[in-house]
């Protein structure tokens, strides 16, 4: 029988990513792959207590290390907070996922609200603007840095 494995040529060791959005679905998802490839992730969720269970759950099925915290990136003091924790206790960042994303469909995107749409750049676009800026510091010391928009 021919064993898979999925993490034979796509190898994170030494690396450190912060994942927003990731408590649960996709943003779970790529936390799960990181650490399955080796790399030590930090989970920033809106819902920091999902955030923490989901960092245990993939911690116990990696065996590498992940924390999990509450994280409204929409506001520049949690994000803050958020690059800090992740460096004090990995030492280091070098990858981070802006995966947080929310949005309506709408059959007319000319009759969404104004404020709605004031609401869904905050969490969209800006916060992915603003979690890179705080996070750019470390990223230009690490090596092989990545940044990856999703969401």
């Amino acid at each position: 029988m021919v064993t898979f494995d999925p993490f034979a040529d796509f190898r994170m060791d030494g690396h450190v990513a912060i994942v927003t959005g990731g408590a649960q679905n996709i943003g779970e998802a790529i936390a799960r792959t990181f650490s399955g490839a080796g790399a030590k992730v930090a989970i920033a969720d809106l819902n920091g207590d999902k955030a923490k269970a989901t960092a245990e759950a993939i911690q116990a099925a990696t065996g590498n290390e992940v924390i999990g915290m509450g994280c409204n990136v929409t506001v520049q003091e949690e994000i803050q907070q958020c690059v800090d924790t992740t460096v004090k206790a990995f030492g280091s960042l070098s990858t981070l996922v802006n995966n947080v994303g929310w949005g309506k469909a709408y059959d007319d995107p000319l009759t969404v609200p104004e404020e709605e749409m004031i609401e869904s750049y905050k969490l969209n676009t800006l916060s992915a603007m603003k979690m890179t800026a705080a996070c750019r510091p470390h990223l230009l010391q690490a090596k092989n840095a990545t940044v990856t928009n999703s969401g």
